[in-house]
């Protein structure tokens, strides 16, 4: 049971209740009018890089991270999302003669959490692309959104604030169909030209209303069904883009299914780019679909953003370079592959003489440069030898690269070995280490406070990367600072350690379990009762003498820095933490409770 709220929302609710950004003004017909006497179709990148498909941010985790009253799950959070908010491009080596390059450095480990690995190695993708006067080919768009009743308020919102900003990002040849599906799926605007149509796309786009449940499957069948139709009558490019907050709950829910058809999709050139909304958002099911040739993986963080995204990134997201990129990395003798970073799991293979073979779906266009980063170490029957030596101009390691062309279907490769670590790494290849090592700790750190219920092992973990953190000056690490420092002092706190908490992250003191100690003033519980406050604001009472039958009683709460009140019994409470213990108090002082915290066993 859910209420409506006239006490202090909780934390999390907070990044939720700001205003959404208001819609984008329609395009007007002196716009489209220059539009139409421009050289159609021809949109110009600048800047352009180059990186893979899959996830480009880790920004719904990074949301919970900084809005959560608790740690987020490890489930939303990769290795290549975080890579991706940052440029990594490799000061260049030898030019580029061909679409996609590879260019590759080696550097001395430094990863506290894997002492095993003794080097790492990064292959930053480079491209003979020229960046200003490159242009895209005109594509057809179908929309799918989510209208389901979770994506109600700023979700629905920051989608149609980015439907918006896409349309006025479509060329006059491009084409946009939006289809919307909750209880059920139909197609609101059939694909029409952006030429002389803007307006009407943007009507539309103001018409989506929020309707029931969400069966993603039938909305996901009616899109790619109606994009296969385009694709037959338009005889261009067609990509699809799912807004949504990835909860299925009818139909078929498993991410089988939305693979299937991704996949079979991709095979028939059709792209998939997701795009996730709200705190509800499953950043598990999305990286999986996102996984497959000519899929994509963005996150709206919250109001104003779902604009920005499409205004900085939509010429990037649509534009695919190569497509089945396979490379292949073979260590020199002694030596083994201990990590790669930068790709799914599900990616990789393992092959002879310990060689891996990485595949990489599609690569994209994009703001920041991409890459594959792998650790070295001893190889096996070498763990009490000294680590081998290269000699002379001896590899240590080499790549061999082969890929297709998206442009003109060509197929493509090149072969490459990787020297010696350098003595003055570069920059950018000390930032993919620091991140690398930022990844690892956060996933380790999420891992033992949800999995393990050890939030001192996650405050452990996340002091020592915020120590380092702080010692990095060669980048602009500010969001990075801010987020592991922010998840160092909610770790701190439910591991117990005392010390000066906020006042807007004392509530976050009372999240857990907790035993009755002594009462007095209250009917329906006893001493050794335990008694768990959680971070969905759910009030439950787990009774050692069952009271009619029932073991258990749910029941909603609300809390600030000072007050808990409980809306069932209309029982409120001021309340303070000392360690743990947590004393609560009414106010005319006849309700008085003495908890201790339960710990982890």
């Amino acid at each position: 049971m859910r209420y409506v709220k006239f006490f202090q929302p909780s934390l999390t609710a907070l990044a939720l209740l700001a205003v959404a950004a208001p819609m984008p003004v329609t395009a007007q017909d002196a716009t489209q009018q220059e539009e139409e006497d421009a050289d159609l179709g021809s949109i110009i990148v600048s800047g352009a890089r180059i990186r893979q498909g899959g996830a480009q941010d880790i920004q719904h985790f990074r949301s919970m991270a900084l809005t959560a009253t608790t740690l987020p799950r490890p489930e939303s959070l990769t290795v290549e999302g975080l890579l991706g908010e940052h440029d990594l491009t490799l000061p260049a080596g030898n030019a580029c003669a061909q679409l996609f390059c590879l260019n590759v450095q080696a550097m001395a480990a430094s990863l506290p959490t894997r002492p095993d690995d003794l080097l790492f190695v990064g292959m930053a993708f480079d491209s003979n692309i020229d960046a200003e006067s490159w242009k895209r080919e005109p594509l057809s768009i179908m929309a799918v959104v989510d209208r389901s009743g979770s994506m109600t308020g700023a979700p629905i919102q920051n989608v149609k604030a980015a439907l918006h900003q896409m349309v006025d990002e479509l060329g006059p040849q491009d084409r946009l169909g939006i289809v919307i599906y909750g209880t059920n799926s139909n197609v609101h605007l059939a694909p029409m030209a952006a030429k002389g149509n803007k307006e009407a796309m943007h009507t539309a786009i103001d018409t989506i209303a929020i309707d029931g449940s969400t069966s993603m499957e039938a909305g996901l069948t009616l899109g790619y069904a109606t994009a296969f139709k385009e694709a037959d009558e338009y005889g261009g490019k067609v990509r699809m883009m799912l807004f949504t907050d990835e909860q299925p709950n009818t139909d078929r829910t498993d991410a089988g299914s939305f693979m299937a058809m991704a996949e079979d999709a991709s095979k028939r050139g059709i792209g998939l780019t997701t795009i996730g909304v709200g705190v509800q958002y499953n950043g598990a099911l999305a990286t999986r679909i996102s996984s497959v040739r000519g899929g994509n993986l963005f996150f709206i963080a919250g109001p104003d953003k779902g604009a920005e995204l499409m205004k900085k990134e939509f010429r990037n997201m649509v534009s695919e370079v190569a497509h089945d990129l396979v490379m292949t990395l073979t260590p020199h003798a002694g030596y083994r592959i201990s990590g790669i970073f930068g790709v799914p799991d599900g990616l990789m293979t393992e092959g002879k003489d310990g060689a891996i073979a990485i595949t990489v779906p599609t690569a994209f266009l994009s703001s920041n440069g991409g890459g594959i980063y792998a650790s070295l170490g001893k190889a096996e029957g070498r763990a009490h030898l000294t680590a081998a030596s290269l000699a002379g101009d001896a590899p240590l390691m080499d790549v061999s690269l082969s890929y297709v062309s998206a442009l003109d279907g060509g197929k493509h490769g090149d072969r490459l070995s990787i020297g010696k670590p350098v003595a003055q790494p570069a920059a950018n290849l000390r930032l993919a280490q620091t991140l690398v090592d930022q990844y690892l700790v956060l996933d380790a750190a999420t891992r033992a406070f949800h999995r393990d219920g050890d939030a001192k092992q996650a405050f452990a973990l996340l002091d020592g990367l915020n120590t380092r953190l702080a010692g990095v000056d060669y980048a602009d690490l500010k969001a990075e600072r801010e987020l592991v420092d922010t998840m160092r002092g909610k770790a701190a706190l439910y591991a117990g350690y005392n010390g000066e908490v906020p006042k807007d992250m004392q509530p976050m003191r009372v999240l857990g379990k907790w035993r009755v100690v002594a009462l007095g003033g209250v009917e329906d519980l006893s001493r050794g009762d335990v008694v768990e406050f959680t971070d969905d604001e759910e009030f439950i009472t787990y009774f050692q003498r069952p009271l009619r039958g029932d073991d258990e009683m749910y029941q909603d709460f609300q809390i600030n820095e000072r007050e808990i009140y409980i809306p069932d019994g209309d029982l409120r409470v001021r309340y303070w933490v000392d360690g743990d213990r947590l004393r609560m108090k009414s106010p005319d002082g006849k309700v008085r409770i003495l908890l201790q915290r339960e710990t982890t066993s």
